[in-house]
């Protein structure tokens, strides 16, 4: 075809777009302040859950917020000072949550979970990283048998979905993994979870594979994008001064929101400040993630230990860390292996911002002003899932082929 696009955004799914967009013929240049892989991507628990059919925030989970937000180390909370700016995302977060919505979110996104395993493995094989998918399910632990009560909503739309879990006793479940809790009142394996053993090494192995394809990845930040008519001509970059553009994508994460203004639409977009903690010579033996129903996050084998990650906190981009939610993933993973280790100081803590959108749907959409921009972001938790299909899409798009799935859910100028 011999047409440019310009990527801006170097995480997983700016990325698979290049790859993607490289084997329509297109050439690719990728722009992103960091390295590729070193925002979201970086900090991801590693599952490629293409059973997560339903929003993150649906009636089971809504009733327990209130609680949670009044908990400064809760799985989920706002900062006060922040929530003005805030509150027209948690509103809409909270409309989203009503049962016919949930219903068309979870329509949608079982769809965009069809093929992403599928998408994965493409993309590994092209740039030889097969050895980083893993194709163990993962396993939810129930403590009690209120806690296994309240899931069934959430097993029930997952098994009308094909999703339907192998579901074990407490003995069962420590075969599997011996280390385990013993207040286990059941498990469920998790029919699509499978799991990427190194998500930053992905992203890094797969943008080593767009360079030996011909592509550029340039590290500097996008400050302006200037339009002429319906399209997109120029980005003013901080270190390059002024780039012209033929085509451009907006895969840009938590920052996307400020590019799309820039282009004429307006999106709500929140980052879903997310935390891991990384620890080696733990104490235990994990084989696969697990998750336990009290509380989002997970607990999964990072090289020759364990990362746990999880924790939700609305405080905006440039926010500074608060560190003690990174401590509390250890509460979290105490509560699963109580053999694990005191912390002491040796593990690795990390900070990252998921682009999320109130619907929990991503955004995966032509411009509705501009000829010549397509966008790719707000994936919230699933950027690592469907990263790899998202970018199929925007190449399909680009490249003037119609989407094998409806793609009007993921409009940017959907209603939210």
């Amino acid at each position: 075809m011999n047409q440019h696009v310009t990527i801006i955004g170097a995480g997983i799914v700016g990325i698979s777009a290049a790859m993607f967009a490289q084997s329509r013929g297109f050439s690719v240049r990728v722009i992103d302040k960091v390295p590729p892989g070193e925002g979201a991507s970086f900090g991801n628990a590693g599952g490629i859950v293409v059973s997560s059919v339903m929003p993150t925030v649906h009636p089971g989970i809504l009733m327990k917020i209130p609680g949670w937000l009044l908990d400064p180390k809760g799985p989920i909370t706002v900062r006060w000072s922040y929530l003005p700016k805030a509150l027209p995302w948690l509103l809409a977060l909270g409309r989203n949550a009503m049962p016919d919505r949930v219903r068309k979110i979870s329509k949608a996104r079982a769809a965009l979970g069809l093929r992403a395993l599928d998408d994965h493995r493409t993309l590994l094989k092209h740039a030889g990283a097969q050895d980083l998918l893993a194709m163990d399910d993962g396993l939810m632990i129930y403590g009690t048998k209120a806690q296994y009560d309240g899931g069934a909503t959430w097993r029930r739309v997952h098994a009308e979905y094909g999703y339907k879990g192998a579901e074990l006793n407490a003995d069962e479940a420590r075969e599997v993994e011996p280390d385990l809790t013993p207040d286990i009142y059941r498990a469920v394996f998790w029919d699509g979870w499978h799991r990427i053993r190194d998500p930053h090494m992905m992203v890094v192995r797969l943008a080593e594979q767009v360079v030996r394809d011909g592509s550029e990845i340039v590290q500097d930040e996008v400050t302006r994008i200037e339009v002429d008519g319906n399209r997109a001509t120029k980005l003013h970059l901080k270190q390059a001064g002024e780039e012209k553009v033929e085509n451009l994508c907006v895969c840009a994460g938590a920052w996307s929101h400020e590019l799309a203004r820039m282009l004429g639409s307006k999106v709500l977009l929140e980052a879903e400040r997310g935390y891991h903690l990384i620890m080696q010579n733990t104490g235990i033996k994990l084989g696969r993630a697990v998750t336990h129903a009290a509380q989002p996050g997970a607990v999964t084998p990072h090289h020759d230990g364990i990362k746990i990650a999880g924790s939700d906190e609305i405080a905006g981009n440039d926010a500074p860390p608060d560190w003690r939610r990174a401590e509390q993933m250890h509460v979290y993973g105490k509560r699963l292996f109580p053999g694990l280790r005191d912390l002491d100081g040796s593990e690795s803590k990390w900070m990252g911002r998921r682009p999320g959108t109130p619907d929990s749907l991503p955004v995966i959409s032509a411009s509705p002003k501009l000829a010549n921009v397509w966008y790719g972001f707000g994936h919230g938790h699933m950027g690592l899932s469907w990263g790899p299909t998202t970018g199929r899409l925007l190449a399909d798009m680009l490249g003037g082929t119609t989407p094998n799935m409806d793609l009007s859910p993921f409009r940017i100028d959907r209603p939210m």
